[in-house]
């Protein structure tokens, strides 16, 4: 019996290692899997939210227009100039003023108009006589492509006076079906969109006694392309063949195609995954397949993967072989005494290569500065967005994170994240910190309280129900990070202010105790300690704060 130990030993080693490879190999299917679907709904996300943030900034446009009794050339340039859309929203040709005439007087009165701005060469085209025109009037930036749009009237074709007519019928904001672009050239030639944002006469602020009829549209020229690249990483697009279809799974409705040159990097296709999305009554298909990117957990996906999988079934039979020869040597106290030794040697080594690895992770957070840490979180948003639709609610949270955003940059404040519902942000302080260095942090935080009301009018005006929110701010030190493209900040300061939060009341603000006790002499604030019970942890006292 004791001669078939050693036999026996290895056999249930390699049947143990086999089960475990196996085990392995099954887990790592799994989880990239289910990484490769999270990737696929996050890419429809930001289809939904950055087109929902085109239909914001038109509206912004519109509302300019609305509020003017005439916009100049001149004055439409220098909105955009201030507005710098191309930085905030990527993707985008560009904006454009197209008016409604419906005559011949209505054109020659159109034309002298623009002579006086300097555009001496203005046409509609194409020529011909038609009952109505909706030529492009201005259009920003000018470039190379945008001038070949000047005088377009997109009524002339039929996908374009389509969307028109929905438009104004609807009343609402549309979208076009594939077409191919005026300014498009002979190179480099990709499908194109136009979304569209109606405003009809008696909107316009010296006219609102007159009929409601088309005035005319601001829109939005989408390269698909452009769209798709500044939307998406480029990590997910060298591990995925993306597709998105107009209406159809065709070779003629494809709107984006990741591979259409022919140059992509090889890569093995482990999963596919395809979705229709309801982009403002447009279907949009899109399809994937590929393998994750694996922004998130790179050690555990993919090429890697298998080579640990290799990895473990390679030392697992050697394992396996070693212990039949240790098992065989048993029987002979020197052998025993030798292995091990050269077993502990293993262990040693095995433990210094975790302690190395652990040491290399913990490099990824070595750089703390001071800074007033906030979050702004919207009140009850589960229970809000329960009763919407996903694009709808992809339009309250950029709704929501546009106009806080704006807040907090023309304060100072730096942006870390938004997730949605919540947005944490910062304000760099010297230490020691004075009040001067809370300032702009407080005065930022009740400003973004005080645009409630203008916040749930916007809201309101698309049938959004109303938000409420709190707002939390402590001072502290903070770790910066930066790995991958990732920003974040992290630390005890990030978690205070966070489980502070919750003690704000609504549409209110709450501070620590050291925020409080260098603002507190300030006439032009007001502070009030929470009554609730603060656990220790959360600071020596919690503080409401508002104007006088």
């Amino acid at each position: 019996m004791t001669s078939r130990k050693p036999s026996i030993v290895l056999i249930l080693g390699l049947v143990a290692t086999s089960f475990v490879w196996s085990v392995l190999n099954y887990t790592e299917h799994k989880n990239a899997k289910a990484e490769f679907n999270f990737e696929a709904e996050r890419i429809h996300q930001l289809i939904i939210k950055r087109v929902s943030s085109y239909e914001g900034l038109l509206t912004g446009v519109k509302s300019f227009f609305m509020a003017s009794k005439e916009v100049s050339l001149q004055e439409w340039e220098i909105y955009f100039d201030k507005l710098q859309f191309e930085n905030h929203y990527p993707g985008l040709q560009g904006i454009g003023y197209v008016q409604h005439v419906s005559s011949e007087k209505d054109i020659d009165e159109l034309k002298v108009l623009l002579q006086t701005y300097g555009m001496v060469d203005y046409r509609i085209k194409p020529g011909g006589l038609r009952d109505e025109y909706f030529p492009v009037v201005f259009l920003t930036p000018l470039d190379h492509r945008n001038e070949k749009a000047i005088g377009f009237d997109i009524y002339s074709e039929s996908i374009r006076k389509k969307s028109i007519e929905s438009a104004r019928k609807r009343e609402k904001t549309s979208l076009t079906r594939k077409i191919t672009l005026v300014q498009e050239g002979d190179k480099n030639i990709q499908s194109g969109l136009l979304m569209n944002v109606p405003f009809f006469t008696n909107e316009r602020i010296d006219k609102q006694n007159l009929p409601r009829e088309l005035d005319g549209i601001i829109n939005a020229v989408i390269r698909m392309d452009d769209f798709i690249t500044a939307l998406v990483e480029p990590e997910i697009l060298e591990n995925m063949h993306m597709k998105i279809y107009d209406q159809h799974e065709s070779e003629e409705n494809i709107l984006f195609d990741s591979h259409k040159n022919g140059q992509h990097k090889a890569f093995p296709v482990r999963f596919n995954h395809s979705t229709t999305l309801d982009i403002y009554d447009q279907n949009w298909i899109v399809t994937l397949e590929g393998q994750p990117a694996a922004n998130y957990l790179p050690l555990f996906y993919g090429g890697k993967s298998k080579t640990i999988n290799l990895i473990v079934l390679l030392v697992g039979f050697v394992l396996s072989v070693l212990a039949f020869y240790l098992t065989r040597a048993f029987v002979t106290t020197t052998r025993l005494r030798k292995e091990k030794a050269a077993d502990a040697i293993a262990i040693k080594g095995d433990m210094d290569i975790i302690r190395r690895q652990e040491e290399s992770l913990l490099k990824f957070t070595d750089n703390s500065e001071h800074a007033v840490v906030c979050i702004v979180d919207i009140q009850d948003s589960t229970l809000i967005t329960s009763k919407l639709s996903e694009p709808a609610t992809a339009q309250l949270y950029s709704t929501f994170d546009q106009v806080m955003s704006e807040i907090i940059v023309s304060h100072g404040g730096t942006i870390v994240k938004s997730m949605g519902d919540a947005i944490l942000y910062y304000f760099k302080t010297s230490y020691p910190a004075s009040k001067n260095d809370y300032i702009p942090a407080i005065d930022c935080c009740l400003d973004m309280i005080a645009s409630n009301e203008a916040l749930n009018s916007r809201l309101s005006k698309k049938s959004f129900p109303k938000i409420n929110y709190r707002i939390s701010a402590v001072y502290g030190s903070v770790m910066f990070a930066s790995k991958n493209d990732v920003h974040d900040i992290f630390g005890s300061t990030v978690n205070q202010s966070s489980k502070i939060n919750r003690f704000a009341k609504t549409n209110g603000l709450v501070i620590s105790e050291e925020i409080h006790d260098l603002i507190k002499r300030e006439k032009t604030y007001k502070t009030e300690k929470t009554k609730d019970a603060i656990r220790i942890e959360y600071g020596h006292g919690v503080y409401h704060v508002a104007r006088i």
